[in-house]
């Protein structure tokens, strides 16, 4: 799934005094909607960044354990069949690889998303809070 996106939602969400990550998640938003996570990874740094570490190796964990439930333990899903672009926004991708006919596969990969940004959401907090304290030390330092 798409965390990168979800990152970004979550910061636009919840960093909004941190206006580093704020403006990062803007810019990275619409390119990470299409799977170009690059500002994030990046930019924000997700990249060894000891924060960031356990939602972004835990997040796909989970939402393949879901995708793995859906269809292969309920079967309430068919399994992918198509190969589906890499720049296909991340919740579509279990419907139009299922090849489009069964729209609870849509509601899977809206429920990833929201499970991803619970992952992410104490994540993001205590990163906004740790810039925001950063952001004032180096200002009293100036002053």
């Amino acid at each position: 799934m798409d965390e990168n996106l979800t990152d970004a939602i979550v910061m636009n969400l919840v960093a909004r005094r941190d206006k580093t990550q704020m403006t990062i998640a803007k810019l990275a938003f619409a390119p990470g909607l299409f799977n170009i996570n690059e500002p994030l990874m990046f930019g924000l740094p997700i990249v060894m960044n000891p924060i960031y570490a356990i939602p972004f190796i835990a997040t796909p964990l989970v939402c393949n354990i879901i995708g793995y439930l859906c269809t292969i333990v309920f079967q309430i899903i068919p399994p992918v069949t198509l190969d589906v672009g890499w720049t296909t926004p991340g919740f579509l991708i279990p419907f139009l690889g299922s090849g489009g006919h069964n729209p609870l596969s849509l509601v899977i990969g809206v429920l990833c998303v929201g499970v991803s940004t619970l992952i992410y959401l104490p994540f993001v907090r205590a990163a906004a809070k740790a810039n925001i304290a950063r952001e004032a030390e180096a200002e009293a330092e100036n002053n």
